[in-house]
């Protein structure tokens, strides 16, 4: 099933949307430009699935983003989807020129065309975009990337033990804390937990389940005090940031931002050195910005992706508690904090980089 959804050239982003369980490591693109009447291969690079998305109101589809060097020329351009094993699985042309042949790469001899439903138009707004399951028509231009708006993470977001979390008293390790112990929000307003899950992770092979490892945050990577020391969350773990220049570009001031999309390999990066890391759940009546080491990061928020991520025990723990849950995912609502996607998240990067001490304000 897995077929690209979504790119656009100028930002060098591409989607894939492909079945729950279905298995693309190893996938990757090819890049095809403009020569002379034909278009000819020049780069490839992985499909990233370090990060999978899904939609809370579909979970039948899952969403992958890559970072990929696609043709920018607009004429005769082209991107080809491929396994493992070199096969072809999908070719998406785009530019002023509808029909042309391909020459080189592992798509070499194919043709992009109308009638072949693989050529998805000219755009100037940037975007392309479809559908899962329908075709490329020629007129897939989009003023955005078409995916869903309620896109989640696949797995559960998750404090690292050891993170200290504001509450009345002072500051408490994650770990310390029992469902009925209280909290304070961003906001410094109290909040009961009304769960703690917990689970311990092992990298016996440094290759082996790196999607799980942690990210490291060094002390003031998103300006002074923020955090005030070093933290270690999941991946998907969304941190809250705040700025007047996110309210001009996204439409809000307050964000959350995935930890893996922060990634910038200094002062943001995935600890790779770990042996094992102890992951920690906090869930309240509703989704909660708590502050740990001092910066504003989520509480867990259960969805129809993240249940299924928790261990057998702890979800039977979680519908005793919330039994709703267990026939509607989606009941607990939707985040407290609009979401930004990968390549929005990219921007932020890009923010902090201009910025004369290279990082952000709250």
């Amino acid at each position: 099933m897995a077929e690209i959804v979504s790119f656009n050239p100028n930002l060098g982003t591409v989607t894939i949307a492909a079945a729950p369980g279905e298995d693309i490591s190893g996938w990757t693109f090819e890049s095809y430009s403009k020569s002379g009447n034909t278009a000819s291969y020049f780069a490839s690079g992985a499909v990233d699935t370090s990060d999978p998305q899904v939609s809370a109101s579909d979970p039948s589809v899952i969403y992958y983003t890559s970072s990929f060097g696609l043709a920018t020329g607009n004429q005769r351009d082209a991107v080809a989807l491929v396994d493992e094993n070199g096969n072809v699985v999908e070719i998406v042309g785009w530019g002023n020129d509808p029909s042309y042949a391909l020459v080189g790469g592992s798509a070499g001899g194919q043709t992009v065309d109308p009638s072949n439903d693989n050529f998805a138009g000219d755009n100037d707004q940037g975007w392309y975009a479809k559908s899962p399951g329908s075709s490329w028509n020629g007129n897939n231009g989009s003023p955005d990337d078409g995916l869903p708006d309620d896109l989640q993470p696949y797995a559960p977001p998750c404090f690292t033990a050891g993170m200290l979390i504001d509450t009345a008293s002072g500051r408490v390790c994650v770990e310390t804390l029992r469902a009925g112990d209280v909290v304070l929000n961003s906001a410094g307003d109290t909040r009961t937990i009304r769960w703690v899950g917990r689970k311990r992770i092992e990298f016996a092979d440094k290759a082996k389940r790196d999607h799980l490892r942690p990210i490291r945050i060094l002390a003031h990577a998103f300006g002074t005090g923020l955090p005030d020391r070093d933290l270690r969350v999941s991946p998907r773990h969304r941190i809250a940031l705040s700025d007047p220049w996110y309210e001009l570009h996204f439409g809000s001031r307050d964000v959350l931002v995935a930890a893996v999309h922060l990634v910038n390999g200094t002062t943001v990066a995935r600890d790779r050195d770990c042996k094992s890391v102890d992951y920690v759940h906090l869930l309240f009546d509703q989704h909660e910005v708590l502050i740990s080491n001092g910066l504003p990061s989520e509480s867990f928020h259960p969805g129809s992706m993240t249940i299924p991520g928790l261990e057998a025990d702890q979800r039977e723990e979680l519908f005793q508690i919330f039994p709703e849950l267990e026939d509607d995912p989606v009941v607990f609502g939707s985040s407290c904090l609009p979401t930004l996607r990968g390549w929005e998240a990219r921007l932020i990067n890009d923010h902090f980089a201009s910025l004369p001490n290279g990082c952000g304000g709250r």
